[in-house]
């Protein structure tokens, strides 16, 4: 399969999002909401389609999960 020929699903996530933002998120149990510092951004083929996704740093867990980028909410933006 050529991933460069697979359209990308949120496309414009990619813009909104850097490493280093501080975002919060809805956990796995979908109750307990998240905080959590911007790793890496990239994008995972699934279903013949790329979706953009997030390695976050998970606050008071210590522990790094990976998040699809539209599950998240800016809390802070990166300064440049």
């Amino acid at each position: 399969m050529n991933y460069r020929n697979l359209p990308i699903i949120g496309e414009d996530l990619l813009e909104r999002y850097q490493i280093g933002d501080l975002v919060k998120y809805c956990g796995d149990d979908l109750v307990k909401m998240k905080t959590g510092i911007i790793l890496d951004i990239y994008s995972i083929a699934l279903s013949e389609r790329l979706f953009p996704h997030a390695d976050v740093y998970v606050i008071g867990e210590n522990k790094q999960e990976t998040v699809l980028l539209g599950n998240l909410t800016i809390l802070s933006k990166v300064s440049n």
